[in-house]
C-alpha cells in the first residue's frame, strides 16, 4: 500500500554520528495513519522532538526535507537479535537504507548476536539499527535479524538447578555472571535469539537493566512472573506484624499477620519473584494453606517447634500428667507431677506447628528443666507463684518465722506470738525459692499474713495438730460430751466417768478457740476427746480429792493403809475390820480402784481402797438362771457399745456363752464382768448398779445408785400394754408412729429381721421415738418345727438387723403364732413376750372390729395383740387410744408393764399371768 508522507522528525547523533532519518515513535511496532508518513522511531519517551509537515491528500508532489537522525538512544528495555543468513545486506545509514545505496554483505556479520538500537519505519519498510559486539554498526531490514518477543520468566535456584548456569554478560557470549550473583532470582525474558542453532533468552530484572543471555535448553521458562515454584520445606516463624499474606500473585490480600505472629507454619515452597521479593508459601499442621507472604518477614526454625521467643514469666505446674520434654524429639525428661504447683521461670516460648505452646523451664538454680505444653501451667504473677486454694488447718509449730503482709517482704507479725495456737490456712504459694508460703486466717476471719509452711503443722481438721501432754485429769462435769472425732460424732459423755482419773495423752488446740484433751483409761484404751474445761488437772495418778464425809465400815483387814500415793504404808499395826471410820474424801485413782481418805474422830488414818468396805454375794444378788441370762444380756449390750468396731464382734458376741457369778467382781462402786478369752477385744466391762438393777435382786442394792432403774407403777391405776407385729412397714408404720406422737403413747413392736433389713430407717425411728423394739425372728417360721441352729440362726440374725438400724440389741422376743415351748425358750434365752387380747386384725381387716374386740376383752395389764402392717389396724389405733383413756387407762410399754422385770425362760401373757418354761 502506497502512503504519502505528512511528517518527518530531525534526530541528529544516530550511531556515533551517522546522519540518518528516524521516524516517530511507536512503542516498537508501525503506526498506521489515515495519511502517510515517514516515522523515525527511537525508544526515548522523554526525549523525543517532532518536525511534521502536513501536506492534503490530493495528488501533489511529495517534498521531502533533509532529515537527521537523533542517535545514542537505545531501546527500554534493551532489544537483541541475530543477523540471519538469508543472501541480503545491511547499510551503513538510514537514508542509504531507504535509497538502497550502498549496500554492504551481511556475511560479514551473519549469525551475529547484536544489540539492536533503533526502529525506522519508511515506507512500509522497518529497518533495525544495530552494534555488533566488535562495535560494527549498520541499518539492516527487520527480516534479516532472528528474534521472538517473549513474556516470559526465568528462574535461578539451586532447587531446580540441572545444570550449572552460564548467564553471559553481553553479545560476545564470552564473559559469564558468577551463579552467586544471579542464584534465587527470577528475571523476566525479553526475546529468544537462535544462533548456531543455539537459542538464548535475554534476561532483564524487575528495573529493566539487562542482565544477560542464558542458553534456553539449561532453564525451565514459566508466564508467572513469580518464578518458578522451589521446593522449600522448613519451618517457619511470623516475625512481624501488621503485614499481608496473599490470595494470589495478583496480591489480593488474604490476611494479616497480626493474628499469625510469632506461630510456626510450614514453607512448602518459595518463590523468587521478579519484582524482586522472595514469597514462602505456607501451611498449618492441618495442612490448610495460608497464604503467601513475603520471606524477610519470617524466620526460618530450626524443626517443626519453631523459633526461641523470650518469654520470662514465672509458672506453676498444674497438670501432673504431663511430660516434660528434654527436647522436641519427645524425650521425655519426666512427669510434671514431679514439680507439682511449683513455680518454674519460664524463660522462654515455642509456638509449635502443632498448635500448642512449649514454655522452657529452669528451676531457681537456673537448671534447664525441659519443655511443657503451656496448658501444663499457669501464669503466676510473681516470684510467689499463683494463689491455690488450700483450705486446711495448721498448728503453729515454731517460734522462729515471720508472718509476712507482701512477698516484698514486709514484715506483718512473729509465730512466737501464736505458738501452739490453730489457724486456717485458706490458700497456698509455692514460691520460686522453694519455699510454700500459707495465707493464714483466724476464726473470726482475720487474716494474718502469710507464713513459711515450715513454720507449721497441717492438720487432718479444725482441732489442729495432736501436742503432747501426759497429765492426769478428774472427770468433775456430767454434761459434757466426750467425741469420736472432731466431726463431733458423740462416742459418750463425761457423766460415764464422772470423778474417775483418767490419762490426758494430747491436747489438741481447737481453730474455735477451745482445747481438748485425748483422754485414756488405765488399759490404754482410747475414750475420746473431751473439751479441757470438762475436767479438771490432777497432781497424780491419785486423780483429785472428792469430798465424801462419809461413816463407813470395813470388813477386811487384806487391805493395806497408805501414806501416800507413792504406795508407802501408814500404820501395819492398825486393825480395820470391822471398824466404822469417817470417810472424808474419796479418790478415783488412775489404777481403776478407789481410795478412801479415812478418819478416826479427827485423826487421819491414811488412805485404803474402798474394796475394803464392801463386797456382794453374787449367788444372792444373781439368784436364778434367769436373772443370770438378763445380766448376760446387758453385757452383751455393754460390750457393742464400747467396741471401737461392734460389726467387728458382733456375731462373737451374741454366740458368747453365757457369762458366770465368778466372773463379775465388785470395785469402787463398779460390777466389773471379766472377758478375758472371749475374743471380744475387751478384757472386761463395767456396769453401774443402775445398770444391772433391772436383771438382777435389786433390792440388795443401794437406792440412791440405783434410782430410776426400776418403774414403779401405781397400783390404783390401770395399765395396757399396745403391741405390734410383723414391721416395720414403709407405708404404715410410719402412719402409726405419727398418731402414736400425736397421742403421746408408747408402745412395743417385735419386728421381723428381714423387715428390719429392708427399712432400717424406720426401725430407727421407732426406737428413737422411745417405743420398745423386740424380735419377731427373722423370716417369721414356726419355731417349735425347727432344730437349735435353725431358731439360733432366726435370732441371731435378727438381733443383727435390730442392732444395726437403732444401736441396741432386742431384750425380748414374740415367738411367731404364739409357738413356744421349754426347748424354744431355752435355746432362745429371752422373755416370751405373749399377749392377752388377740384383735385377729389379720382376719377381719375391719376397724370397728378390732376396736370391738378389744372393748370386749380389756383388763388391767393386758397386751393387746395387732400388726402395723394392715391399714385398716393403723386406722383404728386413734379411736382405740381414746376410748381406752376413757376407761382409765395408761399406756405404757412391755418392759415398764413388768417394771423391767420380764426375765428369759419365762412367757409374758398380761401384767398378772406368766408361765415359766
Amino acid at each position: 500500500m502506497k502512503k504519502k508522507l505528512v511528517a518527518m522528525l530531525i534526530v541528529s547523533g544516530l550511531l556515533g554520528g551517522l546522519n540518518t532519518i528516524t521516524l516517530a515513535e511507536s512503542s516498537a511496532e508501525p503506526v498506521e495513519e489515515s495519511t502517510s508518513t515517514i516515522v523515525g522511531t527511537h525508544s526515548s519517551s522523554n526525549d523525543q522532538q517532532e518536525i511534521m509537515t502536513t501536506t492534503d491528500t490530493s495528488d501533489k508532489e511529495i517534498i521531502t526535507p533533509s532529515l537527521t537522525i537523533k542517535s545514542s538512544h537505545s531501546f527500554q528495555p534493551e532489544k537483541y537479535g541475530v543477523i540471519t543468513n538469508n543472501q541480503s545486506h545491511f547499510y551503513d545509514s538510514i537514508e542509504d537504507a531507504k535509497n538502497g545505496l550502498h549496500e554492504k554483505d551481511t556475511s560479514l556479520i551473519e549469525n551475529k548476536l547484536v544489540k539492536l538500537t533503533e526502529l525506522f519505519t519508511s515506507n512500509e519498510q522497518e529497518f533495525y539499527a544495530f552494534t555488533t559486539s566488535d562495535n560494527q554498526q549498520g541499518i539492516i531490514d527487520v527480516s534479516n535479524i532472528d528474534r521472538v518477543e517473549s513474556k516470559n520468566f526465568v528462574t535461578f535456584s539451586t532447587s531446580s538447578q540441572k545444570k550449572a548456569y552460564l548467564v553471559y554478560k553481553d553479545t560476545t557470549l564470552n564473559e559469564t555472571i558468577e551463579e552467586k550473583d544471579i542464584l534465587n532470582k527470577t528475571y523476566s525474558v525479553q526475546e529468544e535469539v537462535t544462533m548456531n542453532e543455539k537459542t538464548f533468552l535475554s534476561l532483564f530484572n524487575v528495573k529493566k537493566e539487562f542482565i544477560g543471555f542464558v542458553n534456553k535448553e539449561l532453564v525451565t521458562e514459566t508466564v508467572a512472573p513469580q518464578g518458578e515454584y522451589q521446593h522449600f520445606l522448613q519451618y517457619i516463624n511470623i516475625t512481624q506484624p501488621g503485614k499481608t499474606t496473599y490470595q494470589n500473585f495478583n496480591f489480593d490480600k488474604k490476611n494479616t499477620t497480626d493474628t499469625l505472629i510469632n506461630q510456626t507454619f510450614y514453607a512448602k515452597g518459595r518463590y523468587f519473584h521478579s519484582n524482586g521479593t522472595t514469597y514462602l508459601s505456607i501451611f498449618n499442621k492441618d495442612n490448610k494453606w495460608i497464604g503467601y507472604i513475603e520471606e524477610n518477614h519470617t524466620k526460618v526454625a530450626d524443626g517443626k517447634q519453631g523459633n526461641y521467643h523470650a518469654y520470662g514469666k514465672y509458672v506453676n505446674l498444674t497438670k501432673k500428667n504431663y511430660d516434660i520434654w528434654g527436647n522436641f524429639s519427645w524425650k521425655s525428661n519426666g512427669k510434671a507431677s514431679k514439680y507439682a504447683n511449683k513455680t518454674l521461670y519460664a524463660k522462654g516460648i515455642y509456638y509449635h506447628f502443632n498448635g500448642s505452646r512449649y514454655l522452657s523451664l529452669y528451676d531457681n538454680n537456673n537448671n534447664w528443666l525441659g519443655y511443657i505444653n503451656e496448658t501444663g501451667a499457669d501464669i503466676a504473677t510473681g516470684t510467689q507463684g499463683n494463689y491455690y486454694s488450700y483450705n486446711k488447718f495448721i498448728t503453729i509449730k515454731s517460734k522462729n518465722y515471720d508472718f509476712w503482709n507482701s512477698f516484698n517482704w514486709s514484715k506483718r507479725a512473729h509465730s512466737s506470738e501464736y505458738l501452739g495456737k490453730t489457724f486456717k490456712a485458706r490458700g497456698i504459694y509455692y514460691h520460686f525459692n522453694g519455699n510454700k508460703y500459707l495465707s493464714v486466717y483466724d476464726s473470726k476471719g482475720k487474716w494474718l499474713g502469710y507464713i513459711n509452711q515450715k513454720a507449721t503443722t497441717t492438720t487432718k481438721g479444725p482441732e489442729g495438730s495432736y501436742q503432747h501432754f501426759k497429765k492426769y485429769v478428774s472427770v468433775t462435769t456430767s454434761n459434757y460430751s466426750i467425741w469420736q472425732n472432731f466431726n463431733w460424732k458423740k462416742k459418750s459423755t463425761t457423766k460415764n466417768y464422772k470423778n474417775q482419773t483418767l490419762y490426758a495423752k494430747g491436747i489438741y488446740h481447737h481453730y474455735n478457740g477451745d482445747s481438748y484433751y485425748s483422754l485414756y483409761n488405765n488399759k490404754d484404751q482410747w475414750l475420746g476427746y473431751v473439751n479441757k474445761n470438762g475436767v479438771t488437772l490432777a497432781d497424780g495418778r491419785q486423780g483429785i480429792y472428792h469430798s465424801y464425809w462419809k461413816n463407813v465400815t470395813f470388813s477386811s483387814n487384806n487391805y493395806p493403809i497408805w501414806r501416800d500415793f507413792s504406795w508407802k504404808q501408814q500404820n501395819t499395826s492398825f486393825k480395820i475390820s470391822g471398824k466404822t471410820l469417817m470417810a472424808r474424801g474419796i479418790y478415783q485413782h488412775f489404777n481403776g480402784s478407789s481410795y478412801y481418805t479415812i478418819y478416826n474422830g479427827n485423826t487421819w488414818i491414811g488412805y485404803i481402797n474402798v474394796n475394803a468396805a464392801q463386797n456382794y454375794d453374787m449367788n444372792k444378788l444373781i439368784p436364778n438362771q434367769e436373772s443370770l441370762l438378763a445380766v448376760h444380756q446387758v453385757v452383751q449390750q455393754k460390750i457393742l457399745d464400747s467396741a471401737k468396731r461392734p460389726s467387728n464382734i458382733i456375731d462373737t458376741v451374741l454366740s458368747m456363752p453365757t457369762i458366770s457369778r465368778n466372773q463379775i467382781k465388785y470395785r469402787d462402786n463398779h460390777f466389773v464382768v471379766s472377758l478375758s478369752g472371749k475374743g471380744v477385744g475387751m478384757d472386761n466391762v463395767t456396769l453401774t448398779p443402775k445398770e444391772i438393777a433391772p436383771a438382777v435382786n435389786y433390792r440388795l442394792l443401794p437406792a440412791n445408785q440405783i434410782k430410776g432403774a426400776i418403774p414403779k407403777l401405781n397400783s390404783g391405776k390401770k395399765y395396757v400394754a399396745l403391741t405390734f407385729d410383723d414391721g416395720p412397714n414403709p407405708n404404715t408404720t410410719p402412719q402409726l408412729l405419727t398418731i402414736l406422737r400425736n397421742k403421746n403413747v408408747k408402745a412395743s413392736f417385735f419386728m421381723v429381721g428381714n423387715g428390719v433389713n429392708a427399712n432400717p430407717n424406720i426401725a430407727k425411728r421407732v426406737s428413737d421415738a422411745g417405743h420398745q423394739v423386740g424380735s419377731h425372728s427373722y423370716s417369721h417360721p414356726q419355731l417349735t418345727g425347727l432344730s437349735a441352729s435353725q431358731i439360733q440362726n432366726e435370732m441371731r440374725r435378727t438381733d443383727k438387723a435390730i442392732y444395726y438400724a437403732t444401736g441396741k440389741l432386742p431384750k425380748t422376743y414374740r415367738p411367731p403364732y404364739g409357738a413356744v415351748n421349754r426347748y424354744v425358750s431355752n435355746t432362745v434365752a429371752k422373755p416370751a413376750i405373749m399377749w392377752s387380747i388377740d384383735t385377729r386384725d389379720w382376719e377381719s381387716r375391719n376397724p370397728y372390729m378390732i376396736n370391738n374386740v378389744v372393748s370386749n376383752n380389756i383388763h388391767n395389764g393386758a397386751i393387746i395383740l395387732m400388726h402395723d402392717i394392715h391399714q385398716p389396724t393403723i386406722n383404728s389405733v386413734s379411736t382405740m387410744i381414746d376410748n381406752l383413756r376413757r376407761q382409765g387407762y395408761q399406756f405404757v410399754t412391755v418392759d415398764e408393764l413388768f417394771e423391767m422385770q420380764d426375765r428369759p425362760l419365762n412367757g409374758y401373757f398380761s401384767q398378772h399371768r406368766s408361765v415359766k418354761y
